[in-house]
Parts: structure tokens; C-alpha cells; sequence
């Protein structure tokens, strides 16, 4: 089991386990150190990437899960940089605790959030009233133009209908023409005084009284307005709910950068939030400059001579096979 734990070191900080293995046992505490710390830091931030994805990007568990691990897996690399790292680079040494600073705000932050939930809800309570009375003056003038343009055309359906009845009411009946040509057969005398059979065509107009084929178009105007009708209460139903409506839009999207505004006027307006936060933000701070305390903080040990020493060596051997 020890050498398992070992390996897990090993495998995690880049560190050589052959050469660990052969060293004093002040190196392999020294890897355990450096697992230790990166085990802490990276649950930390699985824990902050699971609930950054789960609460605003709004995703299942096995995506959730998957943001966890990719932030552990860049926790790990960026780790590696200095624990991997020959010699005392103060450059790498500023970056890592650039890097250290902007991750324990955010890391903080976010905590925070978590922590402010209940808080941060009754505040976006009062934002989202507001809110709701901003977007609710357009939403009902809008409504009101609708329904304004809906009564225009139904007014105008109803004019239409009215004259159609009234001139229903003058004229139920039309007059039909109707033409029937028949062939009767006659004789004549011609002019010899002779009788001859002959065929004449005759046609017969007959008028005939009908509906008047405008009373078709009445129930189809009918529809219409009982159609504008419906539309008409249907946006007056959305004009009594628009301010519920609204309100469960806004409700129903978790916006970030929202409870952040909110979150940092809580800090603002409560010195207890405040001092909580700055705790939080010590904390991760000292845990992102752990691994970089124990990396040079300490003096050199064996392992780092043997690395050391390896690489003089090789450079040493290259600049003779050189000349």
C-alpha cells in the first residue's frame, strides 16, 4: 500500500519512481507532500467545477462530472509546472502566484455564491421586481396595440355584416332568367297556294325569383369576427397574466454575471460577508501557493541533486562530443 501511494505520487507530479525509490525517504516525503496538496486543491476545484456547470450552464450530472475532471486535470498540469520545474525561476515563481491569485478570486467567488445562496435569492427577488416593472410597461403596450388592431377589424367585420343584412333584409330574392328553346313543327302556304310542313324555333324566357347569393358570405363573416373575438380574449387573458408570465421567464434563467452583480453588493453592503469572503479568499490563496511553499521552501534533497546532476552530465557529454 505504501508503494502504491507512492506510485499515485509519482504518476501525479511527473516525478521519476525508479529514481524515488532508490532515494532517502526525505524524497518520498517530499512527493507525499506534493500529493497531499494536489489532492486538496483538486477536490477543491472538482467540487467548484461540479456546481459551476450543474447551477449556471445548467447541465446533467455525467456533463457536470466531466467539467469536474477537466478542472482537476488542469489543476494538475498547472501544479506540474512547478514541482517539475530545475532550479529557482522567479519567473515561473511570479506567474504561478499570478495565476494562484486570479484562481483563489475566482475559487472564492464562487464558493461564495454557494454559500450566499438564500441571500443571494431574497436580493434577486427584489432586482427581478424591478426588472419586471421595466420589461411590463412594452409588453402591455404591445398587448394594448394588438387588441387595439383586433377591435379596428372587428369593427370593420361587423360594418361588412351589418350591410350585408340590410341588404338581405331589402332583397331575400333576386330575379333569375332562364331561356328553353324548343323546334315546333308548322306548315305554311307558299305563294303557289300550296301547304308545306315546316320547323320553327322558339325560345321561352321565364324569370324566376332565387335567394340572394350573398347570403352565402354571411357565415363565413360570422366566423371571422367569432375568431377576432377569440384572439381579442385571448390577449387580454395574456395582459391580466403578463406580469406572472414575466416573472416565471426571469425566474426559470440562472444568470452568472446577475448573481455576481448581487453577490458583490452584498459584500459591499455587509461587513460580515465581506470579512467571510476574505477568509475564503485567504484560504485558497494558501492553498494555491502550498505546493509552491513546499516546492522552495525546502532545501534541495536528493532526488533534485540526482536530477541535477543528471542534466550536468548530459550537458556535460554533449559539450565534449561538441568540440
Amino acid at each position: 500500500m505504501k508503494n502504491i501511494w507512492l506510485k499515485i505520487g509519482c504518476y501525479l507530479t511527473g516525478h521519476n519512481y525508479e529514481i524515488i525509490r532508490n532515494s532517502s525517504e526525505a524524497s518520498s516525503k517530499t512527493v507525499k507532500k506534493f500529493l497531499s496538496a494536489i489532492l486538496i486543491i483538486s477536490i477543491l476545484w472538482a467540487f467548484i467545477g461540479y456546481s459551476f456547470a450543474k447551477r449556471y450552464l445548467h447541465s446533467d450530472v455525467l456533463v457536470s462530472s466531466i467539467v469536474a475532471l477537466i478542472m482537476v486535470i488542469i489543476v494538475i498540469q498547472i501544479e506540474r509546472q512547478i514541482i517539475l520545474s530545475v532550479g529557482k525561476n522567479k519567473l515561473v515563481i511570479l506567474f504561478r502566484v499570478l495565476i494562484g491569485t486570479v484562481m483563489a478570486v475566482i475559487g472564492s467567488v464562487i464558493i461564495d455564491q454557494i454559500i450566499f445562496k438564500d441571500d443571494v435569492e431574497k436580493n434577486k427577488i427584489s432586482n427581478l421586481q424591478q426588472e419586471v416593472n421595466s420589461i411590463l410597461p412594452v409588453k402591455t403596450n404591445e398587448l394594448d396595440y394588438q387588441i387595439m388592431q383586433i377591435d379596428s377589424t372587428i369593427l370593420t367585420k361587423e360594418a361588412e355584416r351589418a350591410s350585408l343584412i340590410d341588404e338581405l333584409a331589402r332583397k331575400p330574392f333576386i330575379k333569375s332568367a332562364s331561356t328553353e328553346t324548343r323546334h315546333l313543327a308548322t306548315n305554311y302556304t307558299d305563294r303557289t297556294g300550296a301547304v308545306k310542313d315546316t320547323i320553327v324555333r322558339r325560345t321561352d324566357y321565364t324569370l324566376t325569383d332565387v335567394p340572394n347569393p350573398k347570403a352565402d358570405i354571411l357565415p363565413a363573416i360570422n366566423g371571422q369576427i367569432d375568431q377576432l373575438r377569440r384572439q381579442k380574449a385571448e390577449k387580454e387573458n395574456s395582459k391580466i397574466n403578463i406580469r406572472q408570465e414575466i416573472e416565471a421567464d426571469l425566474k426559470s434563467k440562472t444568470g452568472f454575471l446577475d448573481e455576481l452583480q448581487v453577490l458583490f453588493a452584498i459584500l459591499l453592503n455587509s461587513p460580515i460577508a465581506m470579512f467571510v469572503w476574505i477568509m475564503f479568499f485567504l484560504f485558497f490563496m494558501s492553498l494555491e501557493i502550498l505546493v509552491l511553499v513546499n516546492k522552495f521552501g525546502e532545501g534541495h534533497n536528493d532526488y533534485d541533486k540526482v536530477i541535477a546532476h543528471q542534466m550536468e552530465t548530459r550537458i556535460s557529454m554533449l559539450d565534449k562530443i561538441g568540440k
